[in-house]
């Protein structure tokens, strides 16, 4: 039996002969550059392969420093993009003396809000969607439906979380604390897709009476998520006082959203303009929250990561996490970190130039995080490593800290959230005329 590939072209068989003298092949070479296959099979890959060069060079200091309080764990779920900016309230109310080191803010309470903002979208996304019902065929009509049903998820970006903030303000932890569905969070996403299946059937069924179906769908949701995840304060009470909790947040903890801008470094885009994705915001509120993005060299990110630590500000960032370049143990972040050659016997793992790992897909923007410390030989040099906290919890990593290598900066960082007062004025002013980014997509 022959099959065809995308081109149409039948496809290469692999045949049995061929398999067994490869392998055998790839074990008399293994065997003759003297790799530990052993070990790598008992004890895995970073046993095998940690580079004992880059361990002595490796060292925790740090010329500057920010406060950022505790490491938190965001669980089995996809929330780093929540986790990652209370980081920054919280670094920048430490800094002020704003709050305790043993304060901070809750991201469930974001989470109830970004889920009930997703599932307003889709539901009007279902509804323009069914109302195309003459213009398009049942199988993508089909997928299509589905498509929205099932982006009901975790994941999220930097203006989201930032929006979520604007509009909703901060509350302190204990006033809505983790719940196990908070932390693992696939059986509330299972049943929302469960309810939104239901509203979807209705809604392509009887259009006319979209606005009860989307009344009920919102209601059942917001009863599913206060059973999952409690119900969010409407007040943050405070040494006598009572505030929203948009009021707490900009006048307690001195953190103003607005404020924020996201950068990118995409070669494969001319720099020094700021794109957008139009209608993209989380909520419907507001523009401003749209996915904009100023998209600089990436020297010129690692100079805003600079000039942000030196003015106070922790530094957000987006960057690959799957790259087989970071040690959990020790939490150092290093594209040589883990020697290859240890475990292959030849150099067979080759980084491609940035450009060519984005065009691929072989890297992109995985993970968020947030940077509070560098270090430096002397004033003015480059940085030789950043200090990132982490939202995965203090048992993985340099208790929850991880180090990250300007070389590894290079390869796998992709965004930055930074605050607006380190731009410079050409690039302050490129926000206020975005452009609509090519195909659709940053990268």
């Amino acid at each position: 039996m022959s099959h065809s590939g995308r081109s149409g072209r039948p496809r290469e068989a692999l045949g049995r002969d061929w398999i067994t003298r490869a392998t055998e092949r790839a074990r008399a070479g293994l065997a003759r550059d003297g790799v530990d296959v052993q070990r790598l099979r008992r004890w895995g890959f970073e046993s095998a392969a940690r580079d004992a060069g880059v361990l002595a060079r490796h060292n925790r200091r740090y010329s500057l420093d920010l406060p950022f309080g505790g490491v938190e764990d965001q669980m089995q779920s996809g929330r780093c993009w929540l986790f990652a900016p209370v980081v920054l309230a919280r670094s920048a109310a430490l800094r002020s003396g704003r709050i305790t080191a043993k304060e901070s803010f809750s991201e469930t309470y974001l989470y109830f809000f970004n889920l009930l903002e997703k599932a307003s979208a889709t539901l009007d996304d279902v509804r323009a969607l069914a109302e195309r019902k003459e213009s398009l065929d049942g199988d993508t009509l089909r997928r299509g439906l589905s498509q929205e049903v099932m982006g009901l998820a975790d994941g999220g970006e930097w203006e989201w979380a930032l929006d979520l903030i604007e509009k909703y303000g901060l509350v302190p932890s204990h006033l809505m604390p983790e719940t196990a569905s908070s932390k693992a969070t696939r059986a509330l996403g299972v049943d929302l897709h469960e309810r939104f299946a239901r509203a979807a059937r209705a809604i392509r069924t009887n259009p006319d009476n979209y606005g009860v179906i989307r009344d009920q769908a919102l209601r059942d949701v917001v009863r599913i998520l206060v059973a999952h995840l409690g119900s969010p304060p409407p007040h943050v009470k405070l040494r006598g006082r009572t505030l929203l909790p948009t009021e707490y947040a900009e006048r307690i903890v001195g953190f103003r959203a607005t404020e924020w801008r996201v950068a990118i470094s995409n070669p494969l885009l001319p720099f020094h303009r700021v794109y957008e994705q139009r209608a993209s915001a989380i909520t419907t509120d507001t523009k401003h929250f749209n996915l904009r993005r100023l998209n600089v060299s990436q020297r010129r990110l690692r100079g805003l990561v600079r000039a942000s630590l030196e003015k106070g500000y922790a530094v957000g960032f987006s960057a690959d996490v799957d790259r087989n370049d970071i040690d959990h143990v020790r939490g150092i972040m290093h594209p040589a970190i883990f020697n290859r050659a240890r475990v292959y016997g030849a150099r067979l793992i080759r980084d491609l130039p940035r450009r060519e790992d984005i065009y691929l897909g072989i890297a992109s923007s995985k993970h968020a995080m947030a940077i509070a410390g560098l270090d430096s030989t002397r004033p003015g040099r480059s940085p030789v490593k950043y200090r990132v906290v982490n939202s995965w919890g203090p048992d993985l990593g340099d208790r929850g800290m991880y180090h990250m290598y300007a070389e590894w900066f290079e390869e796998n960082v992709f965004k930055l959230a930074v605050h607006e007062s380190v731009l410079d004025a050409r690039e302050r002013a490129a926000y206020a005329d975005p452009e609509s980014v090519p195909g659709g997509s940053f990268y």
